[in-house]
């Protein structure tokens, strides 16, 4: 016979809800990092014990929270974020279910310091599972929030085992979540440690806290190495192959929405990485996955370097109301409208970007290497001054002059050799580089003195100079 149809009472609604907006570890630390950005905070600081397993305790110096909006705090669909569902299209928040702490009170055991700005004393408070208060004391704390989350997901038996068994992997996926935020948030303090057992804090990574650029930030995470294998990207309008291949007409192409920014490896091997673990994606300054634009930015770079994939920092500025965030509980997910045009964008623009950077490196490898055999033969005109001082003059002038000759010899055949293109083309004038200029004129220089049968010590001076500066242009 057919079940009699109730409610489900709301404690078990409330557990079965909230194993759905916190997933893991990185959605807890996720969670409480967008809570004190949301508050205004410019120092972050995350503290984790046995990777986030034993506690997780986030503080900041943002606004705090007043006293009449304690109770509300942890209770679900709370939020001073937005009042109806109209303000969801312009919400500017990372935050605004109010679903956040309440799942993580009837996952965990939560505990919350906070000061407003407008009270002298902060305030401890405790919450039991279903969010409501059940301590509440005086506590001295400057302004800001402390949220402390202990044993997560400890109501739920089969994911705290498997939270337990997999940590470290939860843990790194946790670290390139944090990554995310630290590089977006300019001007942000976002500090983190870890602790295993009664050892000392180990820092997991910090960002600079000055009023600072993405790319100063991504300096701070990954350090300076991994910032200079990196070229800013070049939004260029869709080329007309690419909008034939993806079916947008002129209209849609003029009424573009899409303004790109970032940074992406160079293409030379051994630039890019062996896996997409530094890939970061933003819409609106909002980390999030979007799925089809990693696919069609690695498949661009694999046009280039076909064994590795690329440092990826994307943020994608639209009007919000192009954009639908309300897709998942995590917010992870983000519909885009006119996705294909964005798409467009990015493969005209990366492939443009990928196929100058191939030239440019070419340019300045060869470059590098004419500067080098200019080296080379100075050095070896100077590595035996006794045996020449031991020659009569018309001798030494002799070698002198086929060593000068030789010289510019190898250098202009250097040069054409690597340049074939550019010296024969008719428009070879609008291609030459300045690093290409300074050359011809060093060897128009070398070849009227030694038509003179002279080659000053400081030609060869000013040769290496012009060939220092292309070198140091090329870096």
């Amino acid at each position: 016979p057919a079940k009699t149809i109730k409610p489900i009472d709301c404690k078990s609604v409330h557990q079965i809800c909230s194993g759905q907006v916190v997933l893991n570890l990185g959605t807890a630390v996720k969670e409480l990092v967008e809570n004190s950005l949301d508050a205004g905070a410019t120092n972050i600081d995350i503290k984790l014990k046995e990777y986030g397993t034993e506690y997780i305790e986030v503080s900041d110096n943002g606004c705090g929270v007043q006293e009449e909006n304690f109770e509300g705090l942890t209770l679900k669909h709370h939020t001073s974020k937005i009042q109806d569902f109209s303000d969801l299209v312009h919400v500017a928040t990372f935050g605004f279910r109010g679903e956040a702490l309440s799942s993580l009170c009837a996952l965990s055991d939560v505990t919350v310091i906070t000061c407003h700005k407008s009270t002298k004393v902060g305030t401890r408070l405790v919450f039991d599972q279903n969010g409501k208060i059940i301590q509440k004391v005086p506590c001295p704390r400057q302004q800001g929030t402390t949220v402390n989350v202990q044993q997560l997901f400890y109501t739920l038996p089969v994911r705290h085992k498997e939270l337990q068994r997999n940590t470290k992997k939860e843990y790194a996926k946790m670290v390139q979540v944090l990554q995310a935020y630290c590089i977006i948030s300019a001007g942000v303090r976002i500090n983190c440690t870890n602790q295993v057992g009664q050892g000392k804090r180990n820092p997991v990574m910090c960002s600079s806290g000055n009023i600072s650029s993405v790319k100063e930030n991504i300096g701070a995470v990954f350090g300076q190495k991994q910032l200079q294998s990196l070229i800013p990207f070049v939004q260029l309008p869709p080329s007309e192959a690419v909008c034939e291949e993806y079916g947008l007409g002129s209209t849609d192409v003029s009424r573009g929405p899409y303004v790109i920014t970032g940074f992406l490896s160079r293409c030379d091997h051994g630039v890019g990485r062996s896996s997409t673990d530094r890939q970061f994606f933003f819409v609106n300054q909002r980390p999030c996955d979007l799925a089809k634009v990693s696919k069609l930015v690695n498949e661009v770079y694999h046009m280039f370097n076909r064994h590795q994939y690329p440092f990826v920092v994307l943020n994608i500025s639209v009007d919000s109301e192009w954009v639908d965030i309300n897709v998942t509980p995590d917010k992870r997910q983000i519909l885009l409208q006119e996705e294909k045009l964005l798409l467009a964008v990015l493969k005209t623009s990366l492939t443009e970007m990928y196929s100058g950077d191939i030239n440019k490196l070419a340019v300045n490898q060869k470059l590098q290497e004419a500067a080098g055999s200019l080296r080379e033969i100075i050095a070896g005109g100077i590595e035996s001054p006794n045996l020449e001082r031991r020659t009569s003059p018309s001798s030494q002038n002799a070698a002198g002059e086929d060593k000068r000759a030789g010289t510019i010899s190898r250098l202009r055949e250097a040069f054409s050799l690597h340049h074939p293109i550019e010296l024969s083309s008719p428009n070879a004038k609008q291609k030459t580089s300045p690093s290409q200029k300074k050359l011809q004129s060093f060897f128009s220089t070398l070849h009227s003195s030694s038509s003179q049968r002279s080659l000053p010590t400081k030609s060869f001076d000013a040769g290496n100079e012009v060939l220092d500066c292309s070198k140091r242009d090329s870096g």
